[in-house]
């Protein structure tokens, strides 16, 4: 059995769990400081009131740093320099940054086409412009890093304090992508790894052993020390996702709609499996190769602004403080939900005061703000409803799930609906009836995020190329390349070479992992003068999104 706490920072509120021997022991739920996340995350901590904090066996966090920073444009100044070499003109994509291209090249094996021209370096000038940061991207660097490396050894000889991020470690064939993940990391880099020390800190000064996890966007965690700040991005979304496996059976296919304060996430699982986004995550005007959930939010929850507008109301997309009925001075539809009895926290009487301010003093009798209130709701329920319909209809485009309807052909394609979150007691009856579907309340559905945080298990990739007759291997997922040194036409022996580096990346990231999936490998001759002259080999291993336990009530 195992002893975990799970804590979620959502954009209103932060949520807590701990598990005690497999159960729910305390849960918590505590007030978001935007300005001061670690303080919330202990505060949050604090109030499970924890009797022996020795027997943590983990700490999970699902955090919005990252994709708060990006989306808010929080990220120092960083040089985007480019080996574009040549082919599709690069300024004919949507980039949402500056960057400078540079002469070199490599062809689609890895090749040098055209080296580097050393006089462009010493134009580059980023000292005397005040730049701390620079990423070094060349468009086949994944297959040769060679040109990202000479830069990067030529810029650090001329400037010892410069931050530098290189794009063959993302390791894909993106370029586009590969830039801008490149670019983004290295952005929030500094941010995040202040974040993690100040968390080790606090969580290390009260004498605690357990592992700090952070949950990544595709729903699995990583040691703390470990992860690469961008992963981090919409990891409450994907917490929506793994809390949902927690509580259905393992075969189930649901959507899951999660009803925070600020936004409502929305993912989907495929008989017990969530669904995988084919496309890596895209965050702001950022395209990027992070594995992500499918998984979308909208911006409406339960503390968006309600206010009026010609003879009726809006629903604004964004937040200005809490409910009237929790203290708040603007209402939202967690008011309408409080007047309605639809949810039992928060003072009755101010919600209805709040409801009266959006109507003129002669309408404000019981019958009528008992309308606007059921009005407000279904806007809410209908925005929600809308989403699913949409999400629903781009999903079945997703690969896994073109996949997933052919491996189950005669499975039901109805699925149920599990709301939870703050709001969700008060959707649930209008939200079933607007899809026409079964709809569930989430076990313990205030602290909802928390729960799938607390239960992630880890998720590991490891993707071999390999090129026999150009005698080079590389690794998706980390951008490490290297040196084949065996033969030509391998078999058994490239199956134990991926066994070999899956333990080595395994031991890297200080994990455990069981039930790993492995792909069948590919093997592509190539062949010269009507003769095998090597080998083009690809083979991977996988351990999926999933959860350690289900929640016992």
């Amino acid at each position: 059995m195992f002893n975990r706490v799970g804590i979620d920072v959502g954009g209103t509120y932060t949520d807590a769990v701990y598990f005690h021997n497999g159960r729910i022991q305390h849960t918590a739920k505590v007030p978001t400081q935007s300005d001061n996340l670690v303080e919330t995350l202990m505060n949050a901590f604090d109030t499970l009131k924890i009797s022996d904090e020795q027997e943590i066996d983990q700490i999970t966090v699902s955090t919005t740093l990252v994709t708060n920073a990006i989306l808010q444009n929080r990220i120092p100044p960083v040089k985007l320099l480019l080996f574009s070499g040549n082919g599709m003109k690069i300024d004919a994509l949507p980039w949402p940054v500056t960057y400078t291209e540079l002469t070199g090249e490599m062809d689609f094996r890895g090749r040098e086409i055209e080296a580097p021209d050393q006089k462009e370096w010493e134009k580059l000038q980023l000292q005397r412009d005040n730049i701390s940061h620079a990423a070094i991207v060349g468009k086949f660097s994944h297959r040769n890093r060679l040109h990202e490396e000479q830069l990067a050894a030529y810029l650090k000889q001329h400037n010892p304090s410069l931050t530098l991020a290189l794009g063959h470690e993302w390791g894909q064939a993106n370029f586009y992508r590969r830039s801008l993940t490149t670019y983004l990391n290295l952005g929030v880099s500094d941010l995040y790894h202040q974040f993690a020390q100040q968390l080790q800190t606090a969580v290390s000064a009260r004498n605690i052993q357990a592992p700090i996890y952070i949950l990544k966007a595709d729903g699995g965690s990583l040691p703390l020390a470990k992860i690469r700040p961008i992963d981090s991005i919409y990891s409450g979304p994907a917490a929506s996702v793994l809390s949902a496996l927690t509580q259905t059976s393992s075969d189930a296919s649901s959507i899951i709609v999660d009803i925070g304060g600020t936004t409502t996430d929305i993912g989907l699982t495929l008989s017990g499996a969530p669904l995988i986004s084919s496309k890596g995550a895209q965050i702001g005007d950022f395209s990027t190769l992070v594995r992500s959930l499918a998984v979308r939010s909208i911006p409406v929850g339960g503390d968006s602004v309600v206010r009026t507008k010609d003879q009726g109301f809006i629903i604004e997309e964004y937040r200005l403080g809490p409910a009237c009925c929790l203290g708040g001075d603007r209402p939202t539809p967690t008011d309408a939900m409080r007047y309605l009895k639809l949810i039992d926290y928060g003072d009755e009487q101010l919600a209805e005061e709040g409801l009266a301010s959006l109507l003129p003093p002669e309408q404000r009798t019981p019958q009528l703000l008992h309308d606007l209130a059921a009005e407000i709701i279904d806007r809410v329920v209908d925005r929600i409803a809308e989403a699913v319909d949409s999400l629903k209809r781009e999903w079945k485009e997703e690969p896994a799930y073109k996949v997933w309807e052919v491996l189950h052909p005669h499975e039901n394609k109805e699925f149920n609906t599990i709301v939870s979150g703050g709001g969700a007691r008060g959707v649930t009856t209008a939200l079933g009836k607007r899809l026409k579907t079964t709809v569930q309340l989430g076990a313990f559905s205030e602290v909802s995020n928390a729960l799938g945080a607390a239960l992630a298990r880890p998720t590991f990739d490891c993707t071999l190329h390999l090129d026999t007759y150009m005698k080079q291997y590389r690794v998706e997922e980390t951008g490490e390349q290297g040196k084949w040194t065996g033969s030509l036409r391998p078999h058994r022996e490239v199956e134990g070479f991926l066994e070999t580096l899956v333990q080595q990346q395994v031991a890297h990231y200080g994990i455990e992992i069981q039930d790993m999936e492995k792909e069948p490998f590919d093997f592509f001759p190539i062949v010269q003068n009507y003769q095998t002259v090597g080998q083009i080999i690809r083979g991977a291993v996988h351990l999926r999104p999933g959860v350690i336990g289900r929640v016992q009530e």
